[in-house]
């Protein structure tokens, strides 16, 4: 196989991503490309520092950004633009022209880091829409290396991704690839449907077309967790504090939850769901809380200080907690092994590595409840949560009565669903099916024999409020 070139923005120590992507290419080696977290003046015409490091399972090329990338091209332009439209609110997107450049400016920066060290051979793995314009600026360089690119986020329906103002330039950077990967079904045909109507495409399978001369695949591959890291985890003595800490100060019956507090993490109707369950289930008034986990920042403030207004007499009652600080991974494994029940319910998202990470920290022999919504990636396969509909909070209620009363045997049953599935597709088993579909195409003839039919994806059967 090629030598790896893995594209990110984060490189966080305490982020889960960052423990994912430290396993794979501990395991396969390369060069991991990212931010370094540092912010310097901006100078015009100052190139950004690039800093190698050997390591000695796979080497690290990093940079800084500059106040005015970090301000207005990643908190402003990604987070206050193209978050809310990838999760099909784009009522809520606000755009700037100053947004865009520096938008432009720091993946350039990417770009030419990639450049740089990449060899003739090398496999470039782009993350997630931070950097989509990183690869026709790869391109223009005059590479040629196999670029896959993976979306973290879910694909807009129907012409939802027009709202973008720049959408012409962020497609016609992503369609510079030969590979993109998406988190679900759905969001393939989501992006698939949308291209037709948009371009003049030639078929050449059910997931792959031409256009413009190059032939671009599309596949199906869910980020999985690093299983092994859960396990290190839950024996640290900084988890059994948390754990301990979390049982001997809160109510009997945790609810975890987490995100930031806006709309689109659903956590309106969280606290909406938690005000019915009380109302109906008053039993539960001095033995159960929310427990709400948010790492505030500059883009969301103004937001969850509106929300928490609005929602004042629902949150201000001991039935629901904040803790809004940064965790250690060991912490948060302490808290989630704490929690009767996690609550994940998006109204949109692409993955979900909270609620795996919370399925891998529980007690085989006690554990907990996930409650995941039906428009969270990962759905698909993960039998044994209970499907919950976000936007109805008398059905996030009812959910959360009947995951507080199962029998131990049945959460035992659920867990072991769960777990299964979180094994069976871990982080090396994303990377494995991306890159060996990157670095082993399928031929012409192959993908015409096979004609060009949108796929459809089933819900197995679980239960649904």
């Amino acid at each position: 196989m090629s030598g790896l070139i893995l594209v990110s923005h984060n490189l966080h120590q305490h982020s889960v991503l960052s423990s994912i992507y430290d396993g794979i290419m501990s395991q396969r080696g390369g060069i991991w490309v990212s931010w370094n977290g540092d912010v310097v003046e901006d100078d015009p015409d100052a190139l950004h520092p690039l800093s190698f490091r050997v390591g000695n399972k796979y080497d690290t090329l990093t940079f800084p950004l500059t106040q005015e990338e970090c301000e207005e091209g990643y908190h402003g332009y990604v987070y206050q633009g193209l978050w809310p439209v990838f999760h099909q609110r784009p009522d809520l997107a606000r755009f700037t022209a100053e947004g865009f450049k520096q938008y432009l400016k720091l993946n350039e920066t990417y770009a030419r880091a990639v450049t740089e060290y990449a060899m003739p051979d090398d496999a470039i793995w782009i993350q997630d829409y931070h950097l989509i314009p990183s690869i026709k600026f790869i391109r223009d360089t005059g590479l040629t290396n196999r670029i896959g690119f993976c979306f973290h986020q879910s694909f807009p329906a129907g012409q939802s991704f027009e709202a973008i103002p720049d959408w012409h330039s962020l497609i016609g950077s992503l369609l510079c690839c030969d590979l993109i990967g998406f988190q679900t079904v759905q969001d393939m045909n989501n992006f698939l449907l949308w291209v037709e109507t948009e371009f003049r495409i030639e078929h050449l399978s059910q997931t792959t077309f031409r256009i413009h001369g190059r032939i671009i695949s599309t596949g199906v591959f869910p980020v999985g967790i690093d299983t092994s890291v859960s396990v290190c985890l839950k024996e640290s003595n900084s988890c059994r504090f948390m754990e301990r800490q979390c049982k001997e100060t809160l109510p009997v019956n945790i609810i975890l939850s987490g995100g930031h507090l806006d709309d689109i993490t659903g956590f309106p109707n969280r606290i909406r769901g938690m005000d019915i369950l009380l109302k109906m289930h008053p039993e539960y008034a001095k033995s159960t809380t929310l427990l709400q986990l948010t790492t505030p920042s500059m883009t969301t403030q103004s937001l969850e200080s509106a929300l928490k207004d609005e929602l004042k007499g629902l949150t201000d009652t001991h039935a629901v907690s904040f803790i809004s600080q940064d965790f250690s991974q060991e912490e948060l494994c302490g808290i989630y092994r704490a929690s009767r029940v996690a609550l994940v319910t998006p109204l949109m998202a692409g993955m979900s590595l909270m609620a795996r990470m919370y399925v891998a920290s529980q007690d085989s022999d006690n554990p907990g409840v996930l409650i995941l919504s039906q428009f969270a990636g990962g759905t698909e396969s993960m039998k044994g949560a209970i499907i919950v509909n976000p936007y109805d909070p008398n059905a996030i209620a009812d959910a959360l009565n009947s995951a507080l009363k199962l029998p131990l045997a049945e959460r035992k049953k659920r867990h072991a669903h769960l777990l299964a599935e979180i094994n069976r597709h871990d982080n090396q088993w994303w990377a494995d099916s991306l890159l060996t579909r990157l670095d082993n195409p399928e031929t012409e003839d192959a993908m015409q024999i096979r004609g060009s039919v949108v796929l459809t994806a089933g819900f197995s059967g679980r239960i649904r409020y």
